[in-house]
């Protein structure tokens, strides 16, 4: 049977057997040779606060109150979670309804870490030539290129991201090549700032050092950033986003947030400033963009692989540890606390 890396309990990642789902009329079955995570928001379903005791009614999209764990349901090895985001590989058969793609193709796409995967041609797209641990950094690029899209970032803007992980990274790189004028990058970890300067920022700055918000405002004449892209997923962070911004400037929030919010001062700078707050998409899910039907989820992955094959959109580096097989990748979650200024991105290399 094939097998796959799964969740099976808090930071905790097992090796577990599987059955393919049946192919469907649209789907493909992919051989898996590389597959990568996505831990930042693996790490916020831990925390689980945002789910006791409500469940997501989709339909009337409310949070409404509930017995049913939902979303809050702590994974095991009875229930286990998936722990990929996206995969590289090679098409082994097609539904009767695929157009795209044909036996022998090589596809990245969205996938979860294992052997096989069974995906709907919608979702996957071929790489070309690009290094496949480039073409892995499209899935975590479909948010960071909404966070710029939606924040409508223009040529000559100032610009913040707060929080420097593969989305806040990518959206260093998205920022850059809008045209920001000045990019000012934030975060406590220093391999992540000297990143971030690889990827266009101007300016970076440690939390530990100072008020963010003050250093900001020293860097662009007193006024602040014209857009803050928050990305940290915690409350003090989108608080400093929120003092970082100009007066009538944006923030936009792409944090998953866990728990209630205490240290927000919402009579501050957000009563005062007259600030605007987006969330983009690719958050809570993968709906149709702000820009439909002429920006729809396929256009996107088009412009994603296209800007990379461009160098335009750098990501070079940003997954920095490849595990040697699904065995290998267990103590990843481990690996992740222990030394998290040393692991940005993960993959999995499935192909021996």
């Amino acid at each position: 049977m094939p097998r796959r890396l799964a969740v099976t309990g808090m930071h905790e990642a097992s090796v577990l057997e599987y059955e393919d789902v049946p192919l469907g009329e649209n789907d493909v079955l992919v051989r898996t040779e590389i597959a990568s995570g996505k831990h930042g928001t693996t790490f916020a379903m831990f925390d689980g606060r945002n789910f006791e005791g409500k469940r997501y009614d989709s339909e009337r999209r409310l949070f409404i109150d509930s017995d049913d764990a939902g979303w809050g349901r702590r994974p095991s090895p009875e229930e286990p979670w998936g722990t990929g985001t996206s995969g590289y590989g090679v098409v082994e058969a097609v539904g009767a309804g695929v157009t795209r793609f044909a036996v022998g193709d090589t596809v990245v796409g969205l996938m979860d870490i294992r052997e096989t995967n069974v995906v709907h041609e919608d979702w996957l797209w071929d790489p070309g030539e690009l290094d496949p641990l480039i073409a892995l950094c499209m899935e975590p690029a479909q948010v960071s290129i909404h966070c710029v899209r939606d924040s409508n970032i223009r040529y000559g803007d100032r610009v913040a991201v707060i929080g420097l992980g593969a989305l806040g990274l990518l959206a260093v790189s998205i920022a850059k090549a809008a045209g920001a004028e000045t990019l000012v990058a934030v975060d406590f970890l220093p391999k992540r700032r000297a990143m971030a300067q690889m990827y266009g920022a101007d300016h970076t700055l440690d939390p530990g050092d100072g008020d963010v918000a003050l250093a900001i405002r020293d860097l662009t004449g007193g006024k602040g950033v014209d857009v803050c892209i928050e990305l940290t997923g915690v409350y003090p962070g989108l608080s400093t986003a929120i003092s970082s911004v100009r007066f009538n400037g944006t923030i936009c929030s792409a944090g998953f947030y866990q728990g209630e919010a205490h240290t927000l001062f919402l009579g501050r700078e957000w009563h005062m400033n007259n600030l605007t707050m987006i969330v983009p998409n690719g958050c809570g899910g993968w709906h149709e963009t702000r820009g439909y039907p002429h920006w729809n989820n396929r256009r996107v992955g088009d412009a994603i692989l296209s800007m990379m094959r461009q160098e335009r959109l750098k990501a070079q580096g940003l997954i920095n540890r490849v595990y040697e097989g699904l065995d290998d990748a267990t103590g990843v979650f481990q690996h992740i606390i222990d030394a998290p200024d040393e692991l940005i991105k993960f993959a999995v290399d499935l192909r021996g």
